[in-house]
């Protein structure tokens, strides 16, 4: 099935999670953003080895090609599959000015990563703030401490969220969900 997202639209891609109802797996649950127009974009911990668990270490963003590379399975349906990898999508309208201040904001993570921290500085918190920052999400506190979490909280505070799930192949133009 093709799942696009809109220019005027963002969310969040939720990895090792099979429904919106069922949490993350212990294999590695991890949130990534999704820009207009479906684009992947993650918030990690920069380690000396791939899928290190950290507690505390300098962070760093992935675009679809570190993605490719590093995590074939958060963009290729095969590799999902086999690392048995489901993504959950919590798509959210936003219109065109937030949508280019989602992706601004992004720009400045990327330009000035924040220290990751497993608690108050890991993937979903980032997100969230991002998120909340263009008016996306709601400011709330605590904020969302597990990818879980952030989809909870930003299905519930959209109603109006478009959600997806299977094992995802980004095309370039849309997410192919089997």
């Amino acid at each position: 099935m093709e799942f696009r997202v809109g220019p005027d639209e963002l969310g969040i891609a939720c990895r090792y999670k099979a429904g919106p109802a069922i949490r993350s797996t212990d294999e590695g649950g991890h949130a990534d953003a999704i820009l207009p127009g479906g684009e992947p974009l993650g918030y990690y911990a920069r380690t000396r080895r791939d899928r290190r668990l950290a507690i505390i270490a300098p962070g760093m963003v992935r675009d679809v090609d570190a993605l490719r590379r590093d995590r074939p399975e958060y963009v290729d349906a095969d590799e999902a599959r086999a690392r048995r990898c489901p993504t959950t999508f919590c798509i959210v309208p936003v219109g065109a000015a937030a949508a280019a201040d989602f992706r601004a904001a992004w720009a400045d993570v990327a330009a000035r990563p924040p220290l990751f921290l497993a608690i108050g500085g890991n993937c979903a918190q980032v997100i969230a703030g991002v998120l909340v920052r263009v008016g996306a999400m709601p400011a709330r506190w605590p904020k969302p401490g597990s990818p879980d979490g952030l989809f909870r909280a930003l299905h519930a505070a959209r109603p109006d969220a478009r959600i997806a799930t299977g094992f995802a192949t980004w095309t370039g133009e849309a997410w192919e969900l089997s």
